[in-house]
């Protein structure tokens, strides 16, 4: 008789890395029918903490997660989201237990700014392309760790107030390969990402990585020195402005 206990299985390479980094990953199906998104959650049950449910008209400004997460935002640079955690914190102070996710889109950063790119031309802003995206999650990031261990936001927890969290969004109609892309650079511990069902099954069975993602200091002031030599200000990118400027 086999007396061994099977082992649980150990997740791939990539699943491990995100567990490593503290890295809670979520479905992004909001862009999917109701059961597609039920049947894609239940599959990924093993791997993922929480889902982002298809659109039934809310405004992206309060939508809830499958296990009741608020997703506030989506921010696309600092100005923005310094202004929605001064937001946030009289409201999680208020709700004690009620958890938030800013969001930040990956996809949608590295959108406004190639159009910018686009239009000045030459081989310089073409060089810069598909660098704003991650660089701005660098800058985010860099600010919420401090955020978080502000005496406001420690008073607020003392109170019972949660500490909003980080959520990396990207964009299923980018590909799965993309999405993979920006997955494998945003395991930052304590935040979150969404990917599309497909993405995720590319992250998991072909991305390759090595663990948590360290903040770059260095490279995204780099890169935020040469953008703003293009009139490209990472820290107070908003669709708006971005499309005005593009249009001028």
């Amino acid at each position: 008789m086999n007396t061994l206990a099977p082992l649980p299985v150990r997740p791939a390479g990539p699943l491990r890395a995100a567990a490593t980094a503290h890295t809670a990953l979520w479905l992004d199906c909001r862009r999917t029918t109701r059961q597609a998104a039920d049947q894609a959650f239940a599959e990924a049950a093993e791997m993922v903490r929480d889902m982002l449910p298809p659109d039934a008209g809310d405004p992206a400004s309060a939508h809830r997660s499958a296990r009741g997460t608020t997703v506030v935002g989506p921010v696309h640079g600092l100005a923005a989201y310094r202004q929605l955690m001064r937001r946030l914190l009289p409201e999680a102070t208020a709700s004690p237990g009620r958890t938030f996710a800013v969001e930040y889109p990956l996809w949608a950063v590295d959108a406004l700014v190639d159009a910018r790119l686009d239009l000045i031309g030459g081989c310089e802003a073409k060089a810069m392309r598909s660098t704003a995206g991650i660089a701005g999650a660098h800058l985010l990031y860099d600010a919420w760790r401090r955020d978080v261990q502000s005496p406001q936001w420690t008073r607020a927890a003392e109170r019972g107030a949660t500490a909003p969290y980080l959520l990396w969004t990207t964009q299923p109609c980018a590909g799965p390969d993309r999405g993979a892309t920006y997955a494998g650079k945003c395991l930052f511990p304590g935040t979150a990402l969404a990917l599309s069902p497909t993405a995720l099954r590319t992250f998991a069975q072909h991305s390759v990585v090595t663990g948590p993602t360290a903040v770059e200091v260095t490279e995204t002031r780099r890169v935020a020195r040469v953008l703003g030599w293009f009139g490209i200000r990472l820290d107070t990118l908003e669709p708006c402005a971005a499309q005005a400027a593009t249009s001028a």
